[in-house]
């Protein structure tokens, strides 16, 4: 089986299945496995991800992956994207206030690529997703702040 935990994700797994979904049943470890979806029918009311491309403003590009919503709002997006390193910067970052300090090198160094703009890959007939990312996201007092 080729179950991962969501933050096991790297960039060969992404490459290789584009679309992925959180089966929530008695066949999974926790509510962090994911699993590659391959027929848009067999997870009607599970929660997916899909692959998508992140470009910088100086032209840097990078795989990563979206949480499908056709809201838009990064909150529910939650905006991933992964590193050679084996890391990954996640964009969204719900109550905790972010910090650069905590990330790899590596992901660091993505700060001068801000703005990041971002498009989910249109596949098992999901429409794409696209937006921009100023920086870090984070919720405060119901106000949505963002750290670049």
């Amino acid at each position: 089986m080729t179950d991962k935990q969501i933050y096991e994700l790297a960039i060969d797994d992404l490459a290789f299945f584009g679309v992925w979904y959180f089966p929530m049943d008695e066949s999974v470890e926790d509510e962090l496995t994911v699993r590659p979806l391959l027929e848009k029918e067999t997870c009607a009311d599970a929660q997916i991800i899909v692959r998508s491309s992140f470009v910088g403003v100086d032209g840097s590009s990078y795989l990563g992956y979206l949480y499908w919503d056709g809201s838009g709002k990064v909150e529910y997006l939650k905006p991933v994207i992964l590193l050679e390193d084996g890391s990954f910067v996640t964009f969204w970052n719900g109550m905790v206030k972010p910090s650069w300090a905590e990330y790899s090198a590596q992901a660091q160094a993505l700060r001068r690529a801000f703005p990041f703009s971002y498009i989910s890959e249109p596949l098992l007939e999901l429409p794409e997703i696209s937006g921009r990312l100023e920086g870090l996201y984070y919720l405060d007092e119901d106000k949505i702040c963002c750290i670049s």
